[in-house]
């Protein structure tokens, strides 16, 4: 059961679970508040653990706003790990192309509506990434000896990729962000556990074993989470 709330002006979505033991707090990559509680716990107990934290929370929202997109002018993107400037351009029919380091879309009408470039945008790295994630899903199958798996591409906000009981891999529309080390790298992260389904030594092993300096590649990829966002 989800409810909307408000103290020490900061506004919060609270989530109450059978599963929950602890209240727990955190600022997501939109800047948005959401609370996890178990149901026994009074909402005047969970407000007074949001208020005694409340500059820290404060200073996240600031901090994960400062990557939202405005989807203006001069706005900027990752793109194939290279940065691209947002240059939006009036005509009589709407397209996005890329220009040297500058993402070009067209609209028509009198202004650009900040949604319809988002989903513009959002549709282009869904189309690019699926194509440079083609080839790269082959030779991973190749190089590990596994049948290649179907996958997917999501808009997903908090997952990079995934592999799925059943083999089917599926990845984020934000992976275009991700130069090719960054993204071969995934691939063979999510392709591995098509040999061990877990994170145990083993599966660390084969990671070594194919590509020596994953773990600092795998930390490039985190440092680039809160940049990967394209809320508005």
């Amino acid at each position: 059961m989800k409810t909307q709330g408000k103290v020490a002006s900061i506004p919060y979505t609270l989530e109450r679970r059978r599963t929950s033991r602890l209240i727990s707090v955190r600022v997501l990559a939109d800047g948005t508040v959401k609370v996890n509680a178990p149901y026994r716990v009074s909402l005047a107990a969970i407000e007074r653990v949001i208020v005694s934290h409340q500059e820290t929370l404060r200073q996240a929202i600031v901090d994960q706003k400062m990557h939202l997109h405005t989807y203006q002018n001069g706005d900027v993107f990752l793109f194939g790990g290279e940065q691209y400037t947002l240059e939006l351009r009036q005509g009589t029919k709407q397209g996005i192309v890329l220009n040297d380091a500058r993402l070009v879309v067209t609209f028509s009408g009198q202004a650009a509506q900040p949604l319809v470039v988002q989903r513009m945008i959002k549709e282009l790295y869904r189309k690019t990434v699926k194509a440079r994630l083609e080839p790269l899903v082959t030779l991973w199958a190749g190089r590990l000896g596994v049948a290649k798996p179907p996958f997917s591409v999501r808009d997903s906000r908090s997952r990079w990729g995934s592999c799925s009981a059943k083999g089917r891999l599926n990845f984020s529309l934000r992976c275009q962000i991700l130069d090719e080390t960054q993204l071969s790298y995934l691939v063979l992260h999510e392709m591995a556990h098509l040999v061990h389904f877990n994170h145990s030594k083993d599966f660390h092993a084969l990671l070594a074993l194919h590509m020596s300096s994953y773990k600092q590649v795998q930390a490039s990829i985190f440092a680039l989470q809160k940049q990967s966002q394209l809320y508005l």
